[in-house]
């Protein structure tokens, strides 16, 4: 890119800062052109253009008027009398810029400002890099010789690699617990990855679009070791209702809600109950209504926001209810349906920490989840 009065050429971050002009003076000459091209070509309106940017316009009085001209200040938008002949008839060169030195000075703040504000783990990846892009293209690596000797714990060099070794591995677990985590299932590839007591191929089915039905409690094994994340799913309730569990450590402690539909109106609506499972015995049951702009009768988006002992529900985007409990910090995610109850789901997701850092930080950290897509 380049400067639009002077041709210059603009460096990267100078084309951030200042648009396409290398400076504010040239920005300035360039508009000051524009308006004295304008001038001549309408040689009836006298307009002028002070040193700083768009500040003060001069129009003459309208043709069969007695008035003096006035000059309108587009910053107050005060109107005063003036003159005709204070306007002034030719504009002031712009004075010469000094590119370098100035330029490169403001790149290098920008630089650094950049650098201290930046996360630890992303200066980090930054640093490991080019070391990881040198190894990769490097064509000899060394050789590991079969001589296996034990190594003297007072030699200086041992325990300096063992110095680096241990900064190594607490570098790659913050980068590994900032890494993000994007784990979905729309059932296409059949429930292998999903524990439950009965036998699922029996307990649950699905139907001719391939959408599956929910029976006894089942959870996704994948989503067992994570405490924060978010729970979303997409489902619809045919009858009665509809469960889903989270923080499941297992199949008799997690938390439990269910989206219960209620056919009494003519617009089906839902209402939620919730109630921890302790030791498999169920606790104390909360029931809260949802918004009537929730119907029963469609596809709804649920979602669960888990952040310490702090519970979110979200229900085609509108909050619908908020809890806090400690009993249980990590767990997986699951579905069920009791008898008599039917309903249909389409996929679910869990993610975690799934932002920019996050999703480079996995690219060195990936978490290996197989049958299972991770973004």
């Amino acid at each position: 890119m380049t400067c639009k009065y002077c041709s210059s050429k603009l460096g990267p971050l100078r084309s951030l800062t200042d648009g396409e002009f290398c400076s504010d003076l040239h920005r300035q000459a360039f508009y000051q052109d524009q308006v004295r091209t304008a001038r001549e070509q309408e040689p009836s309106q006298a307009t002028t253009f002070d040193s700083e940017p768009v500040q003060a316009e001069s129009v003459s009085a309208p043709p069969n008027t007695e008035h003096e001209p006035v000059a309108i200040d587009r910053v107050t938008n005060a109107v005063a009398d003036v003159p005709a002949t204070e306007l002034p008839e030719n504009d002031p060169p712009a004075p010469p810029i000094r590119k370098g030195p100035r330029r490169l000075a403001s790149s290098w703040t920008w630089l650094a400002t950049a650098w201290k504000t930046a996360p630890f783990e992303l200066k980090a990846l930054a640093l490991l890099l080019p070391i990881l892009l040198g190894v990769i293209a490097s064509p000899h690596l060394h050789k590991v010789g079969a001589h296996i000797q034990k190594p003297d714990p007072n030699d200086l060099r041992v325990r300096t690699r063992q110095a680096i070794s241990d900064q190594w591995k607490g570098l790659a677990k913050r980068i590994s617990n900032r890494a993000a985590i994007a784990i979905t299932d729309d059932f296409r590839s059949g429930l292998d990855f999903w524990e439950s007591r009965s036998n699922l191929t029996k307990s649950w089915s699905f139907d001719a679009n391939g959408f599956v039905q929910p029976g006894p409690l089942a959870i996704l094994t994948p989503t067992q070791d994570l405490a924060d994340y978010s729970f979303e799913f997409l489902g619809e309730i045919e009858r009665q209702a509809m469960g889903a569990a989270f923080r499941a450590q297992d199949l008799d402690n997690y938390y439990a809600i269910k989206f219960i539909r209620d056919d009494s109106n003519s617009m089906p609506a839902l209402r939620l109950v919730r109630y921890p499972v302790i030791r498999g015995k169920e606790g104390p049951h909360v029931e809260v209504a949802l918004p009537s702009s929730i119907r029963a009768d469609r596809m709804n988006r649920f979602r669960v926001e888990t952040h310490g002992g702090d519970f979110i529900i979200v229900v085609e985007g509108e909050v619908v209810d908020s809890f806090s409990d400690n009993r249980l910090e990590i767990g997986g995610v699951g579905f069920f349906c009791s008898r008599g109850e039917k309903a249909r789901l389409r996929w679910v997701e869990v993610s975690h920490q799934y932002d920019t850092l996050g999703k480079v930080c996995a690219y060195f950290a990936p978490l290996s989840l197989a049958g299972i897509e991770k973004n």
